[in-house]
Order: structure tokens, then C-alpha cells, then sequence
């Protein structure tokens, strides 16, 4: 009888990541752990900004979160048509869904109470995204 296998570190999650020849689980693994640590760092870093971030009611920055948001989804569109076979993409992907993530979620707390949607708007982009570079890992 063989020795049990030894569950990898999370930095053998992350290094499976980095690596095509990897198994498709420990990848998988690996892009959760990025995604949700990136999840984690900015949002607790929202929660901070909140004590600090003064309302602003200027309907011009309205216009700027969501030319902004749309701006970030393009970007991860780009990437995901552009490098669909390279190893790095789902982690640029999830890169530029937890930047849509911050960048609304900042822009949210200027237009308070209201722009608390955007926040919303940009917490399912992130999930969006995320739920996409995982897909592309999956074998198939």
C-alpha cells in the first residue's frame, strides 16, 4: 500500500497555476485561492476607505463609473478572445475583474447611498469573470 498523497501548500496551488502541464484540479485550486485573496485584500480595504471616502453627488461621476466599469469589462474581454490558450490568462482575467471590483466598489462609496449598486455591479463582474477563467481551466 502507497504512501497517502500530501495535500500541496497554497503556494503549490499558485505554482500549479503557473504551470500548463499541472492537473486541471490543483490549477483550479490555485485560481480560487488568487481570486479569493484578491476578493479578501480589496474589500477589506473598501471596508477601511469607507470611514474615509467623503459623498460626492456630481452626476458626472455616474457617467465615469460606468464608462470606467464597462472599460474594465472590454479589457477582460480583450484578453480572454486575444490569449485564449495561454497559461496566464485566467489570472489576468480575475486580475482585471477584482480591479472592475475596486474600481466600482470606490466609486460606489463616493455616490453613496445610492451608488452602493455600482458596488453591486461590480462584486457580479468580478464573479463573472472569475466564473470564466475557471471555465477556461477546465478541461475540454
Amino acid at each position: 500500500m502507497g504512501a497517502p498523497e500530501r495535500e500541496p501548500s497554497p503556494w503549490g496551488y499558485l505554482e500549479a497555476l503557473l504551470d500548463p502541464q499541472a492537473p486541471p484540479s490543483l490549477r483550479l485550486k490555485g485560481l480560487r485561492l488568487y481570486a479569493g485573496f484578491l476578493l479578501a485584500l480589496q474589500g477589506g480595504v473598501l471596508l477601511l476607505l469607507a470611514w474615509v471616502v467623503p459623498r460626492a453627488a456630481h452626476p458626472l461621476l455616474w457617467a465615469l463609473a460606468l464608462g470606467g466599469g464597462l472599460w474594465l469589462l472590454l479589457q477582460a474581454e480583450a484578453v480572454w478572445r486575444k490569449e485564449r490558450g495561454e497559461p496566464l490568462m485566467p489570472l489576468r482575467v480575475v486580475g482585471l475583474g477584482a480591479a472592475l471590483f475596486f474600481f466600482l466598489g470606490v466609486m460606489g462609496l463616493l455616490l453613496r447611498p445610492s451608488g452602493l449598486t455600482l458596488l453591486l455591479l461590480g462584486t457580479l463582474g468580478f464573479f463573472y469573470l472569475w466564473y470564466r477563467a475557471e471555465r477556461a481551466l477546465l478541461p475540454g
